[in-house]
């Protein structure tokens, strides 16, 4: 094919006619569009201006009878020396081209081409809005006629969608284009136009379609010669590599794409490419490497005033900070990021990309509740753009806030859904960090107390984390390797407990007689992420041999803390003897925990063998250790600190190999104080301690924990409103609860029997100074789900088990306000209540009616 049949915009013109359709010298114009190929573009610039030099200075060429339909012309002069301006980045030049092109005989309103320039300036500068409005008007104008250059404003407009997250118009725009190109045998367009397809479907997650298209233009372009190009599609094809988890191939195809770019100098696409190289650094942990390359992209950016590159090195640059743990410093980069992404375009990629990573810092921050509501924001934003890769991310993150919630249902329903995403896309590394979510999410459920199938749950959890090993060893990324087997290890540990105690019941059976029956075990309900990290801690002291001690007020769980101690330690095959310290009558109490011999006193006709022998080799739990006799405390400071101690009638001194576990609803250090206790014990105890917060502080696991008992009492699974009404349940959150836990079981007890009596339902409980609250039954049946659980949906479409609690409820109404702009009547129906349930319930956990989006406080 001859260059001068690709040149764009070429008409047959001869004789005289008007100046801008005389013919040019082939041989000079030949010159320039061959430059124009190679992307010398001021070489091809001096040639085009010396072609139409000529014709000023009065040349023409010799023309033959017969016109030949390639041949160039004095607009083609034009609008090449208009092009080359463009990959110049010259604007004040093209500009004096475009108010001189009347000289050359072309009219402002039917010169096209000299548009299209103009808007291609507009677009590279970020004015996405004005290249709609301009591109529209031409289109509208021209749709029955179909000039050649309505391919180019099409292609302008599809460019433009892209960018303001539009990505279905986009698509339709720029397959338009290219079959225009096609039928009109402009190869350069054409390549041109299949590079944007690919990033119109990179944009939508389809990484295998995207990478087609990446190379048809790679080839297109290497056929043309055209150097800066074919790096440009190498870039974008490196950048489809690491989206797939692919960072090796991914490093050796920017590689490629840079060396490219560096021989031609293109600066602007040499500046992209030190962003995607930056940030597969960042996925690979080399920080400071990443670092360097972001940093060199942003000084680039900022000084040619590319707005989306500077914005999108900000981004990266915070994800650097973020995964080194310096989270301010990353929220500062992403809010410099999210203004200049909303200046360019307020519903575009950068502003969701953004909002997912403020996201992902106000996690790290713990502040659940806030990163709730700007995922859903986020959220909003990857369905309107159809992008199904960050989408993906997006529920992964929210997962994790709603685990953080103690919201375990719907954290493992975004979970689920975030893997069904990234799979989809074939996102390896997205999908592991999912995967790892997951399987976090099923141990939370197991931790919670609320499982019905314990078995079940840590295989699931257990696939999952294995299915993100498997992943991360592919990428050879040894942080997230080590991460999964770190988990993959806990989650081992669980499986040999949960199996010794199978075994261990089994074994009592037999010892006992008794009939096979299920394992008996006493769980921490709770979804609240205190009572989470609690148990956490809790597990991290099992281990030790030194005492722990348990505060807490009446009826906080205490022993169930000091059980779970046992049960994960190594002493969990020995005993575990229980004691309640204020139980014991003071006159007998040193006999009865040291034992003592025959004879010893009055009625002593055998050994005793006293409690702490009974617990050799085991753990000791001394519940109400602040009612200890006072006399007796030296003993006991004593068996902690060498294991020795005396039985009442024995001079010698015997051993026992205990590990001590003590609980007090007293303050201890007041006690000390007052010279009820003695200092040195209650230091020795207070080494390793767990204080359990009143259910006033963790109000998300009232409900649960009311569900739990009336389950217990019913003797099979009952839901909440089957015996209170929803007025009921919501004062609950409000009441103190002075008893704690216990005092929820026994409202649970009652409301049971009242309800197996006399088929209805009124607990009456006294609160503080004597007022007295009411908890009635229900009034009505609240709508249900298919599988009979109380409505409320956290997206639409995806109805979960109502939980309630303080936190996670009002994360759910957050997270339907920000998907509905703050429409509250909308909200109301995602969530299936009642408006007037909705706005009782904001009142109620102060959400003002209308929800506004800041990220941008440190």
């Amino acid at each position: 094919m001859r260059p001068e049949t690709i040149r764009p915009g070429s008409r047959a013109r001869s004789g005289d006619g008007p100046l801008k359709d005389l013919l040019l010298d082939s041989s000079i114009w030949k010159v320039a569009w061959q430059a124009h190929l190679a992307e010398d573009y001021e070489t091809s610039l001096a040639a085009a201006r010396r072609c139409l030099d000529e014709v000023d200075a009065g040349e023409r060429p010799q023309l033959s009878l017969v016109p030949d339909p390639a041949a160039p012309t004095v607009q083609d002069a034009v609008v090449l020396c208009a092009k080359n301006l463009y990959q110049l980045e010259r604007f004040d030049d093209f500009e004096v081209l475009q108010a001189s092109a009347g000289r050359w005989g072309m009219i402002a309103d039917e010169t096209p081409e000299l548009d299209a320039v103009q808007l291609a300036f507009a677009s590279k500068r970020g004015d996405y809005v004005m290249v709609v409005d301009e591109t529209s008007k031409y289109i509208d104008a021209h749709r029955r006629n179909l000039p050649p250059a309505i391919a180019e404003f099409l292609y302008l407009r599809g460019l433009a969608f892209s960018h303001l997250g539009d990505p279905d118009r986009a698509r339709e725009d720029t397959e338009a284009a290219y079959s225009l190109f096609k039928v009109l045998d402009r190869d350069f367009e054409c390549a041109r136009t299949a590079n944007l397809l690919g990033v119109i479907t990179f944009k939508a997650a389809d990484f295998k379609d995207a990478e087609l298209w990446f190379r048809r233009a790679l080839d297109l372009h290497t056929q043309l010669g055209m150097i800066k190009n074919m790096g440009g599609n190498r870039l974008n094809i490196g950048i489809t590599f690491y989206k797939q988890g692919m960072f090796s191939r991914s490093l050796v195809e920017l590689e490629a794409a840079a060396r490219l770019m560096k021989e031609v100098g293109a600066r602007v696409s040499l500046c992209r490419c030190f962003i995607a190289q930056g940030n597969t650094l960042r996925l690979q942990r080399e920080f400071d490497a990443a670092r360097d390359k972001l940093m060199t992209a942003y000084e680039v950016a900022n000084q040619l005033m590319l707005s989306r590159e500077e914005a999108l090195a900000l981004e990266f640059m915070g994800d650097v900070c973020r995964d080194e743990g310096s989270i301010d410093k990353a929220r500062r980069y992403y809010s410099r990021a999210l203004a200049i992404g909303r200046s360019i375009a307020p519903d575009g990629d950068i502003v969701m990309e953004v909002l997912r990573r403020q996201g992902e810092c106000l996690e790290k921050l713990g502040r659940h509740s806030e990163a709730v509501t700007v995922l859903g924001s986020a959220l909003t934003r990857t369905r309107r753009q159809g992008d199904r890769f960050e989408e993906g991310v997006v529920r992964r993150v929210l997962g994790e806030n709603l685990m953080g919630l103690g919201d375990l249902d719907s954290a493992a329903h975004h979970a689920v859904e975030a893997t069904r995403l990234l799979k989809g896309v074939g996102a390896r590394h997205e999908l592991g960090l999912a995967r790892m979510i997951l399987a976090r999410a099923r141990l939370a459920r197991l931790d919670s107390g609320l499982c019905q199938d314990p078995s079940a749950l840590l295989d699931e959890a257990w696939k999952s984390a294995m299915s993100a090993l498997d992943l991360f060893l592919k990428m050879e990324v040894d942080h997230w390797i080590l991460t999964a087997r770190k988990l993959i290890s806990i989650i081992s540990g669980r499986r040999a407990d949960l199996e010794q105690t199978e075994r261990m019941i089994v074994a009592a059976d037999r010892l006992h007689g008794h009939g096979p029956r299920k394992p008996v075990d006493s769980p921490i309900i709770h979804v609240s992420s205190r009572m989470r990290d609690l148990i956490q801690l809790s597990d991290a002291f099992a281990d030790s041999d030194e005492p722990v001690l348990i505060t807490g007020a009446t009826g906080t769980g205490k022993e169930l803390f000091a059980r779970r101690l046992h049960q994960k330690s190594g002493r969990r095959s020995g005993e575990r003897v229980s004691v309640n310290v204020s139980a014991i009558p003071e006159t007998i109490f040193a006999r009865e925990f040291f034992g003592h011999t025959r004879g010893a006193f009055s009625g002593a006709d055998r050994d005793g063998i006293g409690l702490a022998a009974q617990a050799d080799g085991g753990t000791l739990f001394l519940d109400e250790i602040g009612d200890l006799p006072l006399e007796l405390q030296p003993q006991l400071l004593r068996l902690l600190q060498d294991g020795t101690y005396q039985a009442i009638g024995d001079p010698s001194q015997r051993r026992t190999n205990i590990r001590l576990v003590a609980a007090t609803n007293a303050d201890l250090g007041k006690l000390v104080a007052e010279g009820k206790f003695r200092a040195d014990l209650y230091y020795r105890l207070k080494i390793l301690e767990l204080r359990i917060p009143p259910v006033t502080e963790r109000t998300e696991d009232i409900l649960p924990l009311l569900r739990h008992f009336l389950t217990l009492a019913s003797g099979q699974r009952v839901e909440m409103w089957e015996f209170f009404n929803q007025e009921s349940l919501d004062s609950m959150l409000g009441y103190e609860w002075p008893g704690n836990v216990r005092e929820i079981a026994m409202v649970a007890r009652q409301a049971h029997i009242q309800m197996e009596s006399r088929g209805q339902v009124l607990v009456e409980v006294g609160g503080p100074e004597g007022r007295q609250w009411f908890f009635e039954g229900p009034d009505g049946v609240p709508e249900t789900s298919d599988s009979g659980h109380v409505q409320l949906r956290v997206v639409p479409g995806g109805g979960h088990q109502q939980q309630g609690g303080m936190e996670s409820g009002r994360s759910r109404i957050l997270l339907a306000l920000a998907e509905t702009d703050g429409n509250r009547a909308e909200a109301a129906r995602q969530l299936g209540v009642s408006r007037s349930t909705l706005y009782r319930q904001m009142e109620k956990l102060g959400i003002a009616g209308k929800t506004e989006i800041n990220v941008t406080t440190i």
